[in-house]
């Protein structure tokens, strides 16, 4: 079926394709986005010329053609850092993590809270995740009016529209309104989503040839989530953001998951199963509910050094991970992945037993499939609420097309 564009539809479309490839470039010349863009000349001026008379881009010059002798100066396009501004919001376990970025995505504020919200009551967390919003905000000195967008990394599930927190491990709490809250707050468009989520569209933003149709981004940390590209497009349930890849069962009747259940990939692959299992606890016993990066580096070290319940934790969290793969492998074929997270500095332990796994599998033809590593995966959370918040402003910037044709 022939898809028909109307006029303001393309002129839209073409607009959002420019902010994208300025902000993608920093600073970047007419001809170099039509070039990019595949647009004509006329078109591109037209566009960038509308979104510097709005404030969204700047023009400056680039001297280097006139100092070495080649003409007059080029003029080169990025985006303009005053235009807007957008908060960013990570939570997990323990810990809030509030910034401040402005359009160009440099961060103008930040501060990190400490939060237990073990035991906490709804209400308390409103008021509290408002009181540290606002107290972050006003350390940047920045009139409300330029708050544009609020983009919450969720240590959890959220509904599909963006809304609600259904279920975390850092709570009790479910199906909680985050972003009426802060809406009603603030006054700017809010959106949650799932930190796997995140850290799969940071990648993709990052290297868009190495992540682009189809990878994986798989965090080993407290819990084992997924965010999961494929066909260019980030895969949720139909009614709930994230991939629940810790949550497949692994081994019926097996170990204790945080969630409750038995036998999950989490309970045998997420750092408080390496720790228990190490520690040669029993598999029914509760999960700690904090294990740190330094009691993962040093099992990982102690399995370098030959110490066997060491190797057997790592060995048997890399048959969990490689059996999920297995699953997921046989409906979609293999793709490439990315272990993020303190459990990834002790990948190299649970690899072998992993790959044997898909070589014992259906989806032995994944043996081969290529990782890679990421041990920290806060830079990635917090560039994916990043991308999110400024895609999401450029995206309303260029829906405003018939306002600024009838002006």
């Amino acid at each position: 079926m022939t898809t028909v564009l109307r006029s303001d539809d393309m002129r839209r479309r073409n607009r959002n394709l420019i902010m994208e490839i300025v902000r993608r470039k920093g600073a970047i010349s007419r001809s170099a986005i039509a070039q990019t863009a595949a647009l004509s000349p006329a078109t591109v001026s037209t566009i960038s010329n509308d979104l510097i008379a709005e404030g969204v881009l700047v023009a400056q010059g680039n001297g280097s053609a006139a100092s070495s002798g080649r003409g007059r100066p080029s003029v080169h396009l990025s985006i303009n850092p005053e235009f807007r501004h957008a908060v960013l919001i990570i939570l997990k376990i323990g810990a809030l993590n509030v910034s401040i970025i402005d359009y160009a995505g440099a961060v103008v504020a930040h501060q990190d809270f400490h939060i237990d919200m073990a035991n906490i009551r709804a209400e308390e967390f409103r008021r509290t995740l408002i009181a540290e919003v606002r107290q972050t905000w006003d350390t940047s000195g920045l009139d409300e009016a330029q708050l544009a967008r609020i983009s919450v990394a969720i240590q959890g599930t959220t509904d599909t529209a963006g809304v609600h927190m259904l279920r975390s491990p850092m709570t009790p709490l479910t199906d909680v309104p985050i972003g009426p809250w802060l809406e009603e707050a603030f006054g700017a468009p809010v959106r949650l989503a799932n930190d796997c989520d995140l850290i799969a569209r940071a990648l993709n933003w990052r290297d868009p040839e190495r992540y682009s149709d189809n990878f994986a981004a798989i965090l080993l940390a407290h819990g084992v989530g997924m965010g999961l590209f494929l066909r260019g497009q980030i895969i949720n349930g139909t009614k709930s953001s994230g991939t629940e890849f810790g949550h497949m069962l692994h081994r019926p009747d097996g170990a204790l998951c945080r969630c409750g259940s038995r036998g999950c990939i989490e309970a045998n692959a997420g750092d408080y199963a390496i720790l228990r299992r190490y520690r040669g606890d029993p598999a029914d016993s509760a999960p700690a509910s904090r294990v740190s990066a330094r009691e993962i580096a040093a099992i990982a070290e102690a399995g370098r050094a030959g110490n066997e319940r060491a190797l057997d934790a790592l060995a048997a969290a890399g048959r969990a991970l490689g059996s999920g793969l297995a699953g997921i492998y046989a409906l979609v074929d293999p793709f490439r992945i990315a272990f993020v997270g303190h459990g990834a500095a002790a990948f190299s332990l649970m690899e072998p037993a992993l790959r044997q796994t898909l070589e014992n599998s259906n989806a032995r033809a994944a043996r081969d499939v290529p990782i890679d590593l990421f041990p920290d995966e806060m830079p990635l959370v917090r560039e994916g609420c990043c991308i999110d918040a400024l895609s999401d402003i450029d995206a309303r910037q260029a829906a405003k097309v018939n306002d600024f044709a009838r002006a």
